[in-house]
């Protein structure tokens, strides 16, 4: 019995010694940012003050290898890369941060580091939304939506999902207008007494200069300009998408908010121009797109 016991406590006292991650292995999934890829720091070390040797994606998956505090030590199982993160970054304790345009509220400080004690680069004046870009300590990397400003702020600060929506079309921007004619004349002047200066396909977008009884002065889309009857245009242009991925934007201009994208020969119905950008609906998504990649 004695002999019994003895072995018992060796084996405790074995196991109570044994390293973690003899224990570890587990498979867990990183959630650091917005993006899909964004990255957060693997270190040599339990800290902030170890060097980074490598890094982890949002969503890539990492098994277990040891913890001391609130660090973890982990192995990307993707590309082998072996560090620590902070333990809160994985398997969801900050999955409120996952993909979308995250609320924010007026009078937020933006830090140009991950530290308050940093200077600040400017703050967020009105309420508005967020996309988080990357995460390190307490705080995430930031473009504030309406403004394009970028930096620091605490996750803290970070609310919830927030859905965007288009900005109203400017108001310098034009109606778009599609031809039903099978071929329509495309004349000099506004009546049937003037030259024929071109011929336009039917369903050809364009957007009206000037009126005179019952003739157009138009423009299409591609640069044409002419006299047409009123009575072979209509309202609302249709095209398909010719880029691979066409990114829709909450205003007309590559400075806004991404709002999602489109697929190669998608379908869009064209509400409004303004400059070389249209306001745009389709099945999905609605919102402005650049003319450089719209087939009619």
């Amino acid at each position: 019995m004695k002999r019994f016991v003895s072995i018992l406590l060796a084996l405790m006292l074995f196991i109570a010694v044994m390293p973690t991650t003899a224990f570890a292995g587990s498979t867990k999934t990183v959630y650091v940012s917005s993006t899909g890829s964004g990255t957060l720091n693997l270190r040599e070390g339990p800290g902030y003050e170890y060097e980074v040797k490598g890094y982890v994606k949002h969503n890539y998956k990492v098994s277990v290898k040891d913890t001391s505090g609130v660090w973890t030590k982990v192995k990307v199982k993707k590309t082998g890369k072996i560090g620590w993160i902070r333990t809160m970054y994985i398997d969801g304790t900050t999955k409120a941060l996952g993909n979308g345009y995250k609320a924010i509220i007026a009078g937020t400080k933006v830090y140009k580091k991950a530290d308050s004690s940093s200077s600040v680069v400017g703050s967020i004046t009105t309420a508005d939304t967020v996309k988080v870009t990357y995460t390190e300590h307490d705080f995430a990397s930031v473009k504030v939506t309406d403004s394009g400003l970028t930096g620091w702020i605490p996750i803290s600060c970070i609310g919830g999902t927030v859905k965007l929506t288009p900005d109203a079309p400017p108001s310098s921007s034009s109606t778009v207008y599609r031809t039903t004619a099978s071929t329509l004349n495309l004349r000099s002047g506004p009546g049937t007494g003037y030259a024929v200066i071109g011929k336009l396909k039917k369903g050809t977008g364009c957007t009206i200069l000037k009126s005179s009884g019952n003739w157009r002065k138009i423009k299409t889309l591609k640069g044409t300009v002419g006299w047409v009857s009123r009575n072979y245009l209509t309202a609302s242009a249709t095209a398909r998408v010719t880029a691979s991925a066409l990114n829709v934007r909450k205003g007309p201009g590559t400075s806004s908010a991404i709002l999602g994208s489109l697929k190669r020969n998608t379908k869009v119905t064209i509400k409004y121009t303004s400059g070389n950008w249209a306001y745009i609906t389709s099945s999905k998504l609605t919102g402005y797109v650049s003319l450089n990649y719209l087939k009619f």
